[in-house]
């Protein structure tokens, strides 16, 4: 390897101590030193996600590609660490509620912090990350993929943030889900949207949804002020 046998034994021992507890996805501070994470890629036993995060490889002709769809859900956890609260909303939650395992090009999450931009991952796929400043705790929930653990925003923050409301998909959510009343009203009267809420009572209609069109009738009727 071309470096002394104690750093050769460290970075050895670190190595085979991630791959044996399944650390795969590590960042730049995860690593002993910039030497181990250096040899580490000179010998092929990593592959760099992005700038900071990198995928552990556990034999050198691991398929980097495979290794990195297999992680993709550990890696969207280590880029959203920085943030105390973020949820996977809109399409990208809608997806995951319809039993979708395909990974997507591009997610979509809120945050509440003020930033707004898109993250390119290897293989062409997109993280784009867009600020909440009214992000409230209670509007996301845990979601397990396999044995991966990410925020997801719940049914009743989708139906109303939702841009595709007009798609099969949209229709299918609407016609399987069950949805807390409760919930849809108070998220309703912090922000009242009657056009977005009338376009819902249609799509309830047609999924057969008679308690979800009676619920937005109320709602609307109880919270909406007209000017």
């Amino acid at each position: 390897m071309g470096k002394t046998p104690k750093i050769i034994s460290k970075t050895l021992k670190f190595w085979k101590g991630k791959i044996q507890n399944n650390q795969r996805v590590l960042k730049g501070k995860d690593f002993p030193n910039e030497y181990v994470r250096k040899l580490l890629h000179k010998e092929q036993l990593i592959f760099p996600i992005l700038r900071g995060l990198y995928l552990l490889k556990n034999s050198k002709g691991e398929d980097a590609e495979t290794l990195f769809y297999q992680s993709y859900w550990v890696i969207i956890r280590r880029i959203m660490a920085p943030h105390d609260l973020w949820s996977i909303e809109k399409e990208s939650a809608l997806a995951l509620y319809l039993g979708e395992e395909t990974i997507p090009r591009q997610i979509k999450i809120r945050t509440a912090r003020k930033i707004n931009y898109i993250i390119t991952l290897s293989f062409g796929l997109k993280v784009q990350i867009r600020p909440d400043p009214d992000f409230k705790e209670k509007t996301r929930q845990d979601w397990k993929i396999t044995d991966k653990l990410v925020y997801i925003d719940i049914p009743e923050k989708i139906i109303f943030s939702i841009h595709k409301r007009k798609a099969l998909s949209f229709l299918s959510f609407i016609k399987g889900m069950k949805f807390d009343k409760r919930i849809l009203e108070i998220l309703y009267a912090d922000a009242p949207k009657p056009i977005i809420a009338k376009e819902l009572i249609k799509i309830a209609k047609t999924a057969g949804r008679n308690d979800l069109v009676l619920a937005l009738q109320k709602i609307i009727k109880e919270n909406t002020i007209y000017r």
